[in-house]
Protein backbone atom coordinates (compact mmCIF):
# COMPACT_ATOMS: atom_id res chain seq x y z
CA UNK A 1 0.00 0.00 0.00
CA UNK A 2 1.26 3.43 -0.98
CA UNK A 3 2.27 5.41 2.13
CA UNK A 4 3.60 8.51 0.38
CA UNK A 5 7.38 8.89 0.45
CA UNK A 6 7.60 11.55 -2.27
CA UNK A 7 5.07 14.24 -3.17
CA UNK A 8 5.32 16.47 -6.23
CA UNK A 9 3.57 19.85 -6.35
CA UNK A 10 3.19 22.21 -9.28
CA UNK A 11 3.81 25.79 -8.12
CA UNK A 12 3.63 29.31 -9.51
CA UNK A 13 2.61 32.71 -8.15
CA UNK A 14 -1.17 32.11 -8.30
CA UNK A 15 -3.53 31.73 -5.35
CA UNK A 16 -4.53 28.28 -6.63
CA UNK A 17 -0.89 27.20 -6.57
CA UNK A 18 -0.51 28.51 -3.02
CA UNK A 19 -3.44 26.41 -1.86
CA UNK A 20 -1.96 23.33 -3.55
CA UNK A 21 1.42 23.88 -1.90
CA UNK A 22 -0.22 24.23 1.52
CA UNK A 23 -1.85 20.82 1.17
CA UNK A 24 1.28 19.23 -0.30
CA UNK A 25 3.26 20.56 2.65
CA UNK A 26 0.70 19.31 5.16
CA UNK A 27 0.76 15.84 3.58
CA UNK A 28 4.56 15.78 3.45
CA UNK A 29 4.74 16.68 7.11
CA UNK A 30 2.25 14.02 8.14
CA UNK A 31 3.77 11.15 6.16
CA UNK A 32 7.42 12.19 6.40
CA UNK A 33 7.58 12.52 2.63
CA UNK A 34 10.04 14.43 0.48
CA UNK A 35 8.37 17.39 -1.23
CA UNK A 36 9.40 18.29 -4.78
CA UNK A 37 8.08 21.55 -6.23
CA UNK A 38 8.04 22.07 -10.00
CA UNK A 39 7.80 25.50 -11.59
CA UNK A 40 7.40 26.01 -15.33
CA UNK A 41 8.66 29.12 -17.14
CA UNK A 42 6.36 29.81 -20.14
CA UNK A 43 7.95 28.48 -23.34
CA UNK A 44 7.44 31.80 -25.09
CA UNK A 45 9.41 33.68 -22.41
CA UNK A 46 13.15 33.80 -21.63
CA UNK A 47 14.29 31.83 -18.59
CA UNK A 48 15.01 35.15 -16.86
CA UNK A 49 11.33 36.16 -17.12
CA UNK A 50 10.10 37.24 -13.65
CA UNK A 51 13.27 35.72 -12.19
CA UNK A 52 13.22 37.91 -9.07
CA UNK A 53 9.64 36.90 -8.26
CA UNK A 54 10.51 33.24 -8.87
CA UNK A 55 13.51 33.41 -6.54
CA UNK A 56 11.37 35.06 -3.86
CA UNK A 57 8.72 32.37 -4.29
CA UNK A 58 11.21 29.54 -3.87
CA UNK A 59 12.78 31.18 -0.84
CA UNK A 60 9.35 31.42 0.80
CA UNK A 61 8.55 27.80 0.03
CA UNK A 62 11.90 26.64 1.41
CA UNK A 63 11.32 28.66 4.57
CA UNK A 64 7.87 27.17 5.13
CA UNK A 65 9.14 23.66 4.49
CA UNK A 66 11.99 24.15 6.97
CA UNK A 67 9.52 25.29 9.62
CA UNK A 68 7.70 21.95 9.34
CA UNK A 69 10.89 19.84 8.97
CA UNK A 70 10.00 18.83 5.42
CA UNK A 71 12.78 18.13 2.91
CA UNK A 72 12.05 20.28 -0.15
CA UNK A 73 13.59 20.01 -3.62
CA UNK A 74 13.04 22.55 -6.42
CA UNK A 75 12.77 21.94 -10.14
CA UNK A 76 12.50 24.90 -12.55
CA UNK A 77 12.21 24.35 -16.29
CA UNK A 78 10.96 26.09 -19.40
CA UNK A 79 7.84 24.51 -20.87
CA UNK A 80 4.11 24.06 -20.77
CA UNK A 81 3.06 23.75 -17.08
CA UNK A 82 1.09 20.51 -17.42
CA UNK A 83 3.70 18.82 -19.60
CA UNK A 84 6.52 19.98 -17.33
CA UNK A 85 4.79 18.54 -14.26
CA UNK A 86 4.18 15.24 -16.07
CA UNK A 87 7.78 15.13 -17.30
CA UNK A 88 9.18 15.40 -13.79
CA UNK A 89 6.57 13.00 -12.44
CA UNK A 90 7.72 10.44 -14.99
CA UNK A 91 11.33 10.68 -13.87
CA UNK A 92 10.80 11.12 -10.12
CA UNK A 93 7.93 8.64 -9.68
CA UNK A 94 6.15 10.53 -6.88
CA UNK A 95 3.39 8.85 -4.90
CA UNK A 96 1.02 11.74 -5.63
CA UNK A 97 0.98 14.94 -7.68
CA UNK A 98 -0.64 18.01 -6.11
CA UNK A 99 -1.94 20.83 -8.29
CA UNK A 100 -4.27 23.76 -7.72
CA UNK A 101 -7.23 24.82 -9.82
CA UNK A 102 -9.33 27.93 -10.15
CA UNK A 103 -12.14 25.68 -11.48
CA UNK A 104 -12.53 27.68 -14.65
CA UNK A 105 -15.63 27.18 -16.76
CA UNK A 106 -16.92 28.04 -20.19
CA UNK A 107 -14.76 29.01 -23.16
CA UNK A 108 -11.70 29.74 -21.00
CA UNK A 109 -11.55 26.13 -19.80
CA UNK A 110 -12.58 24.52 -23.07
CA UNK A 111 -9.92 26.34 -25.05
CA UNK A 112 -7.19 23.96 -23.87
CA UNK A 113 -8.37 22.47 -20.60
CA UNK A 114 -7.00 23.45 -17.21
CA UNK A 115 -3.53 22.40 -16.11
CA UNK A 116 -5.13 20.29 -13.37
CA UNK A 117 -7.39 18.43 -15.81
CA UNK A 118 -4.56 17.78 -18.24
CA UNK A 119 -2.29 16.45 -15.50
CA UNK A 120 -5.03 14.23 -14.08
CA UNK A 121 -5.87 12.94 -17.56
CA UNK A 122 -2.33 11.74 -18.31
CA UNK A 123 -0.68 11.01 -14.96
CA UNK A 124 0.11 7.40 -14.08
CA UNK A 125 0.00 8.25 -10.34
CA UNK A 126 -2.75 9.75 -8.16
CA UNK A 127 -3.35 13.47 -8.63
CA UNK A 128 -4.72 15.69 -5.86
CA UNK A 129 -6.52 18.73 -7.28
CA UNK A 130 -7.02 21.51 -4.74
CA UNK A 131 -9.76 24.11 -5.38
CA UNK A 132 -9.51 27.69 -4.18
CA UNK A 133 -10.35 27.93 -0.50
CA UNK A 134 -11.08 30.67 1.98
CA UNK A 135 -8.03 31.31 4.09
CA UNK A 136 -9.76 31.05 7.45
CA UNK A 137 -7.42 28.30 8.63
CA UNK A 138 -4.30 26.46 7.59
CA UNK A 139 -4.49 23.38 5.38
CA UNK A 140 -4.73 20.27 7.54
CA UNK A 141 -4.00 16.59 6.87
CA UNK A 142 -7.09 14.77 5.66
CA UNK A 143 -9.11 13.09 8.42
CA UNK A 144 -12.47 12.25 6.82
CA UNK A 145 -11.94 10.69 3.40
CA UNK A 146 -14.82 10.14 0.97
CA UNK A 147 -14.51 7.64 -1.88
CA UNK A 148 -16.78 7.50 -4.93
CA UNK A 149 -17.37 3.80 -5.67
CA UNK A 150 -18.83 2.28 -8.84
CA UNK A 151 -17.54 -1.28 -8.21
CA UNK A 152 -15.00 -1.11 -11.03
CA UNK A 153 -11.28 -1.93 -10.69
CA UNK A 154 -10.60 1.80 -10.62
CA UNK A 155 -12.80 2.01 -7.51
CA UNK A 156 -10.51 -0.54 -5.87
CA UNK A 157 -7.57 1.78 -6.56
CA UNK A 158 -9.52 4.66 -5.03
CA UNK A 159 -10.21 2.65 -1.88
CA UNK A 160 -6.52 1.71 -1.66
CA UNK A 161 -5.61 5.40 -1.81
CA UNK A 162 -8.09 6.14 0.95
CA UNK A 163 -6.47 3.48 3.11
CA UNK A 164 -3.06 5.00 2.40
CA UNK A 165 -4.25 8.44 3.46
CA UNK A 166 -6.06 7.25 6.58
CA UNK A 167 -3.36 6.47 9.14
CA UNK A 168 -4.37 8.36 12.29
CA UNK A 169 -6.60 7.12 15.13
CA UNK A 170 -9.21 9.79 14.38
CA UNK A 171 -9.31 9.19 10.61
CA UNK A 172 -12.35 7.69 8.88
CA UNK A 173 -13.47 6.65 5.41
CA UNK A 174 -16.91 6.94 3.81
CA UNK A 175 -17.68 5.00 0.64
CA UNK A 176 -20.31 6.59 -1.63
CA UNK A 177 -22.22 4.84 -4.41
CA UNK A 178 -24.87 6.57 -6.50
CA UNK A 179 -27.59 4.55 -8.23
CA UNK A 180 -28.62 6.58 -11.30
CA UNK A 181 -32.25 7.48 -10.98
CA UNK A 182 -34.54 9.78 -9.09
CA UNK A 183 -33.23 11.95 -6.29
CA UNK A 184 -34.49 10.92 -2.83
CA UNK A 185 -35.85 14.47 -2.52
CA UNK A 186 -38.19 13.95 -5.51
CA UNK A 187 -40.06 10.65 -5.41
CA UNK A 188 -42.32 10.49 -8.49
CA UNK A 189 -45.49 8.41 -8.37
CA UNK A 190 -44.46 5.78 -10.87
CA UNK A 191 -44.93 2.64 -8.80
CA UNK A 192 -47.59 1.46 -11.22
CA UNK A 193 -44.92 1.29 -13.90
CA UNK A 194 -42.53 -0.67 -11.63
CA UNK A 195 -40.00 2.17 -11.74
CA UNK A 196 -39.70 2.67 -8.01
CA UNK A 197 -39.57 -1.08 -7.12
CA UNK A 198 -36.83 -1.54 -9.73
CA UNK A 199 -34.82 1.37 -8.33
CA UNK A 200 -35.31 0.16 -4.76
CA UNK A 201 -34.00 -3.28 -5.75
CA UNK A 202 -30.92 -1.72 -7.33
CA UNK A 203 -30.33 0.26 -4.15
CA UNK A 204 -30.58 -2.89 -2.01
CA UNK A 205 -28.10 -4.71 -4.26
CA UNK A 206 -25.73 -1.76 -4.18
CA UNK A 207 -25.86 -1.63 -0.38
CA UNK A 208 -24.85 -5.29 -0.19
CA UNK A 209 -21.93 -4.78 -2.57
CA UNK A 210 -20.83 -1.60 -0.82
CA UNK A 211 -21.01 -3.40 2.53
CA UNK A 212 -18.58 -5.99 1.16
CA UNK A 213 -16.26 -3.23 -0.07
CA UNK A 214 -16.40 -1.56 3.34
CA UNK A 215 -15.52 -4.87 5.02
CA UNK A 216 -12.38 -5.14 2.92
CA UNK A 217 -11.42 -1.55 3.70
CA UNK A 218 -11.87 -2.15 7.44
CA UNK A 219 -8.89 -4.52 7.47
CA UNK A 220 -6.81 -1.43 8.25
CA UNK A 221 -8.87 -0.86 11.44
CA UNK A 222 -9.96 2.53 10.15
CA UNK A 223 -13.71 3.21 10.64
CA UNK A 224 -15.52 2.81 7.32
CA UNK A 225 -19.06 4.00 6.58
CA UNK A 226 -21.09 3.33 3.42
CA UNK A 227 -23.69 5.52 1.71
CA UNK A 228 -25.92 4.47 -1.20
CA UNK A 229 -28.12 7.15 -2.73
CA UNK A 230 -30.17 7.50 -5.95
CA UNK A 231 -29.95 10.45 -8.30
CA UNK A 232 -27.50 12.23 -10.56
CA UNK A 233 -24.02 10.87 -9.87
CA UNK A 234 -22.05 14.12 -9.65
CA UNK A 235 -24.77 16.03 -7.78
CA UNK A 236 -25.30 13.33 -5.17
CA UNK A 237 -21.58 12.71 -4.58
CA UNK A 238 -21.06 16.42 -3.89
CA UNK A 239 -24.16 16.53 -1.69
CA UNK A 240 -23.05 13.58 0.44
CA UNK A 241 -19.51 14.94 0.74
CA UNK A 242 -20.93 18.24 2.03
CA UNK A 243 -23.38 16.50 4.36
CA UNK A 244 -20.82 14.27 6.06
CA UNK A 245 -18.18 16.99 6.21
CA UNK A 246 -15.51 15.04 4.33
CA UNK A 247 -12.35 17.01 3.64
CA UNK A 248 -11.16 15.10 0.56
CA UNK A 249 -12.87 13.07 -2.17
CA UNK A 250 -11.19 10.24 -4.07
CA UNK A 251 -12.44 8.94 -7.42
CA UNK A 252 -10.96 6.17 -9.55
CA UNK A 253 -9.98 6.73 -13.18
CA UNK A 254 -10.70 3.70 -15.44
CA UNK A 255 -8.42 2.15 -18.02
CA UNK A 256 -8.02 4.62 -20.83
CA UNK A 257 -7.35 4.72 -24.53
CA UNK A 258 -6.39 7.75 -26.57
CA UNK A 259 -9.92 9.16 -26.69
CA UNK A 260 -11.03 8.47 -23.13
CA UNK A 261 -7.71 9.76 -21.76
CA UNK A 262 -8.64 13.19 -23.12
CA UNK A 263 -11.67 13.39 -20.83
CA UNK A 264 -10.43 10.89 -18.20
CA UNK A 265 -13.91 9.78 -17.23
CA UNK A 266 -17.11 11.79 -17.27
CA UNK A 267 -17.76 11.70 -13.53
CA UNK A 268 -14.20 12.67 -12.65
CA UNK A 269 -14.25 15.53 -15.16
CA UNK A 270 -17.48 16.89 -13.70
CA UNK A 271 -16.21 16.57 -10.15
CA UNK A 272 -13.07 18.48 -11.11
CA UNK A 273 -15.29 21.43 -11.96
CA UNK A 274 -17.79 21.15 -9.10
CA UNK A 275 -16.16 19.58 -6.02
CA UNK A 276 -15.76 21.99 -3.12
CA UNK A 277 -13.12 19.87 -1.38
CA UNK A 278 -9.76 18.62 -2.71
CA UNK A 279 -10.28 15.85 -5.25
CA UNK A 280 -7.85 12.97 -5.67
CA UNK A 281 -7.99 10.95 -8.88
CA UNK A 282 -6.60 7.42 -8.65
CA UNK A 283 -5.67 5.91 -12.05
CA UNK A 284 -6.28 2.23 -12.66
CA UNK A 285 -2.76 0.89 -12.18
CA UNK A 286 -1.16 -2.39 -11.31
CA UNK A 287 1.85 -2.98 -9.10
CA UNK A 288 4.94 -4.51 -10.71
CA UNK A 289 8.31 -5.64 -9.40
CA UNK A 290 11.27 -3.79 -10.82
CA UNK A 291 14.45 -5.36 -12.16
CA UNK A 292 16.40 -4.73 -8.98
CA UNK A 293 14.19 -6.86 -6.77
CA UNK A 294 11.05 -6.42 -4.73
CA UNK A 295 10.72 -2.66 -4.72
CA UNK A 296 7.18 -1.88 -5.96
CA UNK A 297 6.59 0.55 -8.78
CA UNK A 298 3.41 1.36 -10.67
CA UNK A 299 2.41 1.38 -14.31
CA UNK A 300 -0.73 2.43 -16.09
CA UNK A 301 -2.80 -0.50 -17.24
CA UNK A 302 -3.28 -0.23 -21.00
Amino acid sequence: MNRFSRILAGVDSSHASRDAFDYALAMSGRYGAELVVVHAVPPDRPFSWHADARVALMERLRREAAQTNVVLTERVQTGDPAETILLHAGSLRPDVIVVGTAQRSGIERLRAGSVAERVAAKAAVPVLVVPRRRRTSAAQPFRHIAVAVDFSPSSDRAIEQAQALATGPSDRITLIHVVPGFSPAVRPYLDGYSVMPYQDERIREARLRLRDAASVARTTRIPVDARVVPGDTTTEINRVVDTIGADVLIVGIPKRGAVSRAVFGTTAARLHRTARVPLMTAPDTERVVNAEGDSPTRRLVA
